[in-house]
């Protein structure tokens, strides 16, 4: 890997690239987003992200799971994706379901703890959730319920925070994305942009559903860092200074 910017360009390796330590804010945890995208803006490729990922990719990723404490997933991608506990980094896994539409057989919930006495993945979901989908989940995860209707994740995220989690690192899929977003709870943003066209009606990065939230006001967001991998380019964003 090579660093372009911020200048002089120099090479660096995947822990490097993934940059300091981050600090938390003082009602919740810092929160940084990694996606990978086409060159034409594509998040996934016949609804998985992998077909889009590289080495390169997967070493960045690493790297940025290291730096978290807690990984935050909506269902859909953390069903489509067949999420399993995160034991290289030992980050706590929180899905954000308000539906309770999250696999109750996912490896995530099915395997057992590594240390047995590491906690349970978290379940982030709301007060009116679905009764029978909980008790499915009741011995395989930590229910957290915030929010009437869908997930309050102001309220998620503190709640992350008075469990000790300093830094939260999101991994979509882009309906969560837009949600944290629209809410700007997002302090930056990881994109791998893969080398690839995809040509098709993919979903962005972040991308509410029809019917969701209102839009809101853009954000503003600083240049960190550039970073190339033969064709493979990372760019990461840091939320302006107001």
């Amino acid at each position: 890997m090579h660093r372009l910017y911020p200048l002089p360009p120099e090479p660096v390796d995947a822990l490097h690239a993934a940059g300091p330590q981050r600090a938390p804010h003082a009602d919740r945890p810092w929160v940084m987003l990694n996606m990978v995208a086409s060159i034409d803006g594509a998040a996934a490729i016949d609804g998985l992200s992998g077909g889009l990922s590289s080495e390169p990719d997967k070493a960045m990723f690493g790297a940025l799971r290291a730096q978290a404490d807690t990984i935050l997933v909506g269902a859909r991608t953390a069903n489509a994706e067949r999420y399993r506990p995160a034991r290289q980094s030992g980050a706590r896994i929180a899905v954000v379901s308000g539906s309770l539409s999250v696999d109750p057989d996912l490896p995530l919930f099915s395997q057992l703890p590594d240390p047995p006495t590491a906690p349970l993945p978290l379940v982030m979901t709301t007060v009116d959730s679905n009764g029978d989908a909980a008790e499915r989940l009741a011995d395989r995860a930590e229910l957290v319920r915030a929010g009437t209707g869908s997930v309050d994740l102001v309220a998620a995220l503190r709640h992350l925070s008075s469990l000790g989690a300093r830094v939260v690192l999101c991994e979509g899929g882009p309906a969560l994305n837009a949600s944290l977003l629209a809410a700007d709870l997002v302090d930056e943003v990881n994109l791998t942009h893969a080398p690839l066209a995809v040509g098709t009606d993919a979903p962005r990065i972040a991308s509410a559903p029809s019917g969701g939230s209102p839009a809101a006001p853009p954000r503003a967001f600083a240049l960190e860092h550039v970073i190339a991998h033969d064709d493979v380019l990372f760019v990461r964003w840091v939320r302006s200074e107001r």
